[in-house]
């Protein structure tokens, strides 16, 4: 247990530690992507999520269960976006609320303990692709 727990931290100081700062906006790099890219991207996503639930030793089921609620919190997110009665500080707010109430779903699911690791390797991750 301490070592996954310390193997985990010099994962986090690592990448930490190699990070930069970005130049290009992020959003509009997203929309300025080919299908390949796209495609691409969709790969990664997928495999850092496979990884972040090797990582929390997430089992088959909880793996199932978490990528459901991921995609039903996604599809409520572009509902409230893709609403023009909304305003986009609004549609902001509720994309928010929608992915706290999804992340306290999962901790439900999963336990404290596997949800502390698979979030800290979901943190690790995105500070390594903002390089």
């Amino acid at each position: 247990m301490k070592y996954l727990l310390t193997s985990l931290f010099i994962v986090c100081l690592s990448f930490s530690a190699l990070a930069q700062e970005k130049t290009v906006d992020k959003a509009q790099q997203e929309k300025k992507m080919s299908k390949e890219e796209k495609a691409t991207a969709k790969a990664k996503r997928e495999a850092d999520l496979q990884e972040s639930f090797k990582a929390a030793e997430f089992t088959a089921d909880e793996q199932q269960k978490t990528k459901d609620l991921m995609a039903e919190s996604s599809q409520l997110v572009k509902t409230f976006t893709s609403d023009t009665s909304l305003s986009e500080d609004d549609a902001k707010a509720k994309s928010k609320e929608i992915y706290k109430e999804r992340d306290a779903k999962i901790k439900t699911l999963v336990g404290d303990f596997k949800y502390k690791i698979y979030k800290q390797t979901q943190k690790a991750q995105k500070e390594v692709s903002k390089m």
